[in-house]
């Protein structure tokens, strides 16, 4: 008995195992007979990855609300940045050899180099890293993000689509959340991304997550707590003060960043507890050039 015990909770953590394997969930509200679908993002993948899984489109087409962490216009956030007043001290943190090295990354950032902020710098480069070294995005590829990529879909199909927040509040939550670094103390690491993005030997450690992401290798721990912080923990909050309501009186389709569906304070178990029905989408891409 005991023996036939232990094979039955193994099989239901392995089921448990599987059952996570995906990106893309159906959430039901029973009540109100609407379904949607959360999808959790890499926001640095291309559109050819989204093309090569077909439920991810058709949950999205057949939806009537599309929502977004923001639906802000690029050119509205880099003219958040260009009203900015240029600093010169870029040139006196960095090392003449890591300027040049930089100017050569940003080359196409579309933004001036000498208005941004030394932590917006360093999340650029290890955005960069994921795209170039990593591959999430392919020579093909018309978009170079996912959620971008989403958004047009949505305006191509007259989806109705819905921001949570706005660019000019990520950024202040960002900042926020790392304490406003300067350079003093983001240099050493904006150093080694460049390091990173200019060696022939670059540490492909930093590629873990996103081709455990492509190949849906993803662990989502509901059973664990989040840690107090501002850009995941408070901001799933906020945004559950919304996404409840939307949910029950329209078929939605919601695309977030990966890491807020995870743990106890994700979206997904956050919906759960508040009697919506959630069930994980198997999925598999069929012409996913990205794998192994």
């Amino acid at each position: 008995m005991k023996h036939a015990l232990n094979i039955f909770i193994v099989l239901k953590i392995s089921q448990l195992s599987i059952c996570q394997n995906t990106i893309l969930w159906k959430v039901t509200d029973t009540i109100n007979d609407r379904t949607s679908f959360v999808v959790g993002t890499f926001h640095q993948f291309g559109n050819s990855f989204v093309d090569s899984i077909p439920k991810i489109k058709e949950a999205l087409i057949n939806s009537e609300l599309a929502v977004f962490e923001s639906i802000d216009k690029i050119e509205n956030t880099r003219k958040i940045i260009e009203n900015r007043k240029p600093s010169l001290e870029i040139e006196k943190m960095l090392k003449k050899k890591d300027l040049k090295k930089l100017k050569e990354i940003a080359k196409e950032w579309k933004v001036d180099l000498y208005k941004l902020k030394p932590l917006e710098i360093r999340w650029k480069l290890q955005q960069e890293f994921q795209k170039r070294k990593c591959q999430t995005t392919l020579p093909i590829d018309k978009f170079d993000h996912l959620d971008n990529y989403l958004k047009h879909i949505a305006e191509e199909n007259k989806i109705e689509i819905l921001g949570l927040e706005t660019d000019s509040l990520q950024l202040n939550l960002i900042e926020k959340e790392n304490n406003n670094p300067n350079w003093k103390q983001e240099r050493k690491k904006i150093s080694a991304w460049i390091n990173q993005m200019t060696t022939d030997t670059p540490n492909m450690n930093n590629c873990a997550l996103a081709n455990n992401y492509r190949n849906f290798e993803l662990d989502y721990q509901f059973d664990k707590a989040c840690e107090s912080d501002i850009l995941i923990l408070q901001r799933n909050n906020d945004w559950m003060k919304t996404i409840p309501n939307l949910l029950s009186k329209k078929n939605a389709f919601i695309a977030v960043g990966y890491f807020h569906l995870k743990k106890r304070c994700g979206i997904l178990e956050q919906l759960k507890n508040a009697g919506f029905k959630i069930e994980p989408i198997k999925i598999k891409p069929v012409n996913n050039s990205y794998k192994k």
